[in-house]
């Protein structure tokens, strides 16, 4: 975890200390990479695949549990878990968790977590903003172009069908429009 978290950082700052907004752009997604792996490491240790660090006084709960957390009182997680009674979070719980403002009555190794969640969601930013640039300055590498034409296709198709779907009408495999009703 430790190597993780340096490895963000430090992607950070090489790509930072570069010549390109290309290369700035390769690094920002090491270090996503690799925050996605202190945010994995994180929920691995939620589930109790590492019993080792079970019992370890504060990164658990407060008694050094397996993830047990009292949701009743006044600081109920509004929506988490499932049942409103629940001492136990599921890694599905954990997910839907708000990652700001951080709840600091939250286990540590569920901050950690939700922080690392916050740093992907802020690094992906940035990483757009400068794919936004690259493509305004003709820099973008050619399968990064490719690959958001491809979701640009995609996502014009699911609206092209979604508005037939409105209109009551389908596209044959021929091409041609009908109305859903109609005979084929």
């Amino acid at each position: 975890m430790d190597r993780s978290a340096r490895s963000v950082k430090q992607n950070i700052v090489e790509g930072w200390k570069r010549n390109s907004t290309k290369e700035y752009y390769e690094f920002l997604g090491f270090a996503i990479a690799a925050n996605a792996e202190l945010e994995e490491d994180c929920a691995d240790i939620w589930r109790g695949i590492y019993p080792e660090l079970m019992g370890i006084k504060g990164a658990m709960d407060e008694k050094g549990g397996m993830g047990v957390m009292d949701v009743r009182g006044e600081k109920g997680i509004k929506g988490t878990p499932s049942s409103p009674h629940s001492t136990h979070f599921s890694i599905l719980d954990i997910e839907n968790l708000p990652f700001y403002p951080l709840d600091t009555s939250l286990p540590s190794i569920i901050q950690l977590k939700l922080r690392a969640k916050e740093l992907n969601f802020l690094l992906g930013k940035l990483q757009k903003s400068l794919e936004q640039k690259m493509l305004a300055e003709r820099t973008l590498p050619s399968a990064d172009r490719f690959k958001k034409l491809e979701t640009q296709q995609h996502n014009n198709k699911k609206q092209y069908e979604e508005l037939l779907a409105q209109q009551g009408l389908i596209r044959l495999e021929n091409g041609q429009v009908v109305e859903k009703n109609e005979p084929q």
